[in-house]
């Protein structure tokens, strides 16, 4: 992986004093805001006069994901936000992680995945999104579960709980109160309660990922990393956008820890 950038003297520039990145809010303007568009980004893609690479190693969509546009260049593309180059992809490069490491102050990697994930990265420390946490997690069942199961499984996923968690809890459910203990209704009531907690934490912008971008000054949170870079103004209060920053969730197990420390 090589990288190149035309107006960055130092990738890992040390601030002597806080900046609002420091605390995780971003404030910077795109330098390129044409592209803060995800379609846009895509575009530069299929529309190029030179295809990018059809053996490349790397998925557009993860490139994409990661804020960067194609240069119409050999596998070389750029941030929208940034403007830090990238090329020369190889097996096993995550096009995020790459922009983490070698442009930790890109305000698209701090929107996107957060202050933790970039310090993770420059550490040296390997991320969720490699499926290490996957891999070490052993299987409690090969064969595929009830359809009631299915539900009650996604509804656990929405907070946090890893499938096979969900399973453990729907065994241990079963052996207490007996295998018909959950009625039909029951599993409609959850399902359609999962569906309207999912509906409340949407992107208002896609309708697809989770909102979890917050406005500065107004405070609302409706908008996924991928849509808030473009928006000026607040969809809900029409207030100018002057920072954004992620807002993390807490997960079941942490907050179990919590609860014990």
């Amino acid at each position: 992986m090589a990288h190149y950038s035309a107006d960055v003297v130092a990738n890992k520039q040390r601030q002597e004093t806080p900046t609002p990145s420091t605390f995780g809010i971003s404030t910077i303007k795109p330098k390129f805001p044409h592209y803060a568009q995800i379609s846009k980004r895509f575009e530069s893609f299929e529309e190029a006069a030179n295809p990018w690479p059809k053996h490349s190693p790397v998925k557009i969509e993860d490139l994409v994901e990661a804020g960067l546009v194609y240069t119409g260049v050999g596998d070389s593309v750029r941030c929208y936000h940034c403007g830090g180059g990238l090329r020369n992809w190889e097996d096993g490069d995550s096009p995020m992680e790459e922009h983490a490491k070698w442009y930790p102050n890109c305000q698209h990697v701090l929107i996107a995945k957060g202050k933790q994930f970039i310090q993770q990265i420059g550490s040296g420390q390997r991320t969720e999104t490699d499926g290490q946490i996957q891999n070490q997690r052993p299987a409690v069942h090969k064969k595929d579960p009830f359809e009631k199961d299915k539900i009650i499984i996604q509804t656990l996923k929405e907070f946090d709980f890893s499938e096979d968690q969900s399973k453990q809890a729907i065994q241990l459910f079963m052996l207490k109160n007996g295998a018909d203990a959950m009625s039909s209704a029951d599993i409609a009531t959850l399902e359609e309660e999962n569906k309207s907690l999912k509906h409340k934490t949407l992107c208002k912008i896609c309708l697809d990922k989770r909102a979890d971008i917050i406005f500065l000054p107004c405070g609302h949170m409706v908008s996924c990393p991928m849509c808030a870079p473009a928006l000026a103004c607040c969809p809900i209060c029409r207030k100018g956008i002057m920072g954004l920053v992620k807002a993390y969730f807490a997960t079941r197990s942490e907050l179990v820890d919590c609860e014990d420390s």
